[in-house]
């Protein structure tokens, strides 16, 4: 498989499109004309992980971290950055990240911690809204199945559990070929009349051009008429954190412990005004991977006992101590070593299912021992 075919197959089961603005996702080095087999999977593109990469034969790093997130000014042997990009083309080793766009989609980082913790009645902090397009085509009638079936085929009227969710009405069309035209029907120069159908259904902004390119390969005219008309509605597609009930009230010792033992590590940080826990319940958790400052605002008044998260600073740390919410602090990485058996899992079930052939491995390369030593 050509590696321009995985990255389309990539940037939609991880919906590259819900990247946050100030995030660099999708594929980051490569050839698209390189052939893809071995595929690796890693929390960070360390050079670890690139010399374990070069042993394996890999083709392509797939990591949740971006490897590159600052702009570049130059890609030079004499600086970290130059060295990397360039031992990975000197291997023909392609990478590509899923971050902030895999934290947000359903079924992705935020919601797997929250299974793990086993999470109930469980919704977004910030929902993510896709953006979605009502598209009518207009075809000769005879043509009419052949075009409908293409929508459906390329995720046209796709809703939930419903498919292929279309509406036809009938019409006649006019039109007047030009001297340098080659209509399909009628003749240079006179006016026609057509019976056509008009077909229209909803589409989301990632499956938009590529609906568009194929019911036009399929279409009879020479300039086929159609519209696109932006929706309104908000439909939401997962968001950044997730808030959810454990299943049940744990006083604060038997919660440390919970947590220890659902999420598999001896040292975190908690942090807590211990007057309001000392016979407190707690109940509702918020979870966010990674760091929780630049959405701070968004949470700090939302109804959570208990914040879960990957990395919080002094000011944002004393705010929601005034707000009574105890904090627990895994540690980015920490927060994160999910990514890598899930992303695995995902990346597996694709494979399977659309036969790619592909070999995917899990990194040996951890995270840097010293994070440990956090207590």
């Amino acid at each position: 498989m050509k590696l321009r075919k995985l990255t389309e197959i990539l940037d939609k089961n991880f919906h590259k499109e819900y990247s946050l603005s100030w995030d660099n996702t999708g594929l980051l080095i490569g050839n698209y004309n390189s052939e893809m087999g071995k595929l690796l999977i890693s929390l960070d593109v360390t050079g670890e992980v690139i010399n374990e990469a070069i042993s394996l034969n890999i083709d392509l790093i797939f990591s949740h971290h971006p490897l590159i997130f600052s702009p570049l000014k130059n890609i030079v042997s004499d600086n970290f950055s130059g060295q990397i990009i360039l031992k990975l083309a000197a291997n023909n080793i392609a990478v590509y990240c899923a971050h902030t766009n895999y934290d947000i989609m359903k079924g992705g980082l935020n919601d797997y911690i929250a299974d793990i913790l086993e999470l109930e009645k469980v919704v977004s902090i910030i929902p993510n809204y896709t953006k979605w397009f009502k598209f009518a085509i207009y075809t000769p009638t005879d043509y009419e199945e052949k075009v409908r079936n293409t929508i459906c085929l390329s995720g046209g009227g796709q809703w939930k559990d419903y498919s292929c969710c279309t509406f036809k009405t009938k019409g006649t069309g006019t039109f007047k070929p030009g001297e340098n035209s080659k209509p399909f029907i009628g003749k240079k120069g006179s006016l026609s009349f057509v019976d056509e159908s008009r077909i229209e259904c909803i589409i989301s902004s990632e499956k938009l051009k590529n609906l568009i390119k194929n019911v036009l390969e399929v279409h009879p005219y020479e300039e086929p008429a159609y519209d696109i008309f932006p929706l309104e509605n908000k439909f939401e597609e997962g968001g950044t954190g997730r808030i959810g009930d454990l299943k049940k009230s744990l006083y604060l010792n038997d919660f440390l412990s919970f947590i220890k033992e659902k999420l598999n590590v001896q040292n975190f940080k908690y942090i807590l005004k211990d007057l309001i826990f000392a016979d407190k319940k707690i109940r509702k958790i918020a979870v966010i991977n990674g760091s929780i400052n630049s959405i701070i605002e968004n949470i700090a008044d939302s109804d959570f006992d208990v914040l879960l998260c990957g990395e919080i600073s002094y000011h944002n740390t004393l705010l929601l101590l005034e707000k009574d919410k105890m904090i627990i602090d895994l540690g980015h990485a920490e927060s994160e070593l999910f990514a890598v058996n899930h992303i695995f899992k995902i990346l597996t079930d694709i494979n399977d299912d659309m036969n790619l052939g592909l070999k995917i491995l899990k990194s040996n390369n951890k995270e840097p021992s010293w994070r440990y030593l956090i207590g």
